[in-house]
């Protein structure tokens, strides 16, 4: 009875072991899994290249370099103040309750910078890097991303551009307001004479 009894319970051991195996190859939590997938699927996005490209502009009457899209307002750029300290600026980031500090990351070197905010139509916090600094030679001779991050806002990852190295190169030698200045009277060169008006008036006296 008890050897007729063996083979039966050999099978019934043998199918648990398998469903068991089964069990194990199903997924513990499949929302919990999800919900790792899309985390890495946004960090995969927030990390891109941002959309865009670098410009001139000006900012208070003073030239600046810029960068976002096409007919949009910037989400970053470049100014220089009156002592050719460089200025970094993130557009459109107002941040709640103390400032955050501005990440700067090109290659493997990565600064940490403190920042104030400018509340005007459009929010930015500014960094600014003092003439000499090496991290704007950083920034001038960059063949990789240029990443900023603040606080928990996505990064902002830029292209290199020699525009960058340019404008650096002006403002720390001061050819920057310079240029500025001269392109400023522009609106004040007088309109070439209307021949057709000259000729009329030497034939009048000529008569």
């Amino acid at each position: 009875m008890i050897r007729a009894a063996l083979p039966l319970a050999v099978v019934l051991l043998l199918a648990g072991c398998a469903r068991s195996e089964d069990a194990n190859l199903m997924p513990a939590d499949t929302n919990g899994s999800t919900r790792i997938a899309e985390q890495v699927r946004h960090e995969r996005v927030d990390e891109g290249p941002a959309l865009g490209a670098w410009r001139d502009t000006i900012q208070d009457t003073q030239r600046a370099l810029e960068f976002g899209p096409q007919g949009a307002p910037p989400v970053f750029s470049l100014s220089c103040d009156a002592r050719r300290s460089l200025l970094l600026q993130r557009h459109g980031v107002q941040p709640t309750g103390d400032l955050p500090v501005m990440l700067v990351s090109v290659g493997s070197e990565t600064r940490q910078l403190a920042v104030t905010a400018d509340p005007g139509p459009i929010p930015m916090l500014r960094a600014t890097l003092s003439p000499g600094d090496p991290l704007a030679a950083s920034l001038s001779h960059a063949s990789g991303p240029i990443t900023i991050r603040i606080g928990e806002t996505p990064p902002l990852i830029l292209p290199p551009s020699d525009q960058i190295g340019a404008y650096v190169a002006q403002c720390g030698n001061g050819t920057l307001a310079a240029a500025t200045s001269a392109a400023a009277p522009a609106g004040n060169v007088a309109a070439p004479a209307d021949t057709g008006s000259v000729a009329a008036s030497q034939n009048a006296t000529g008569r």
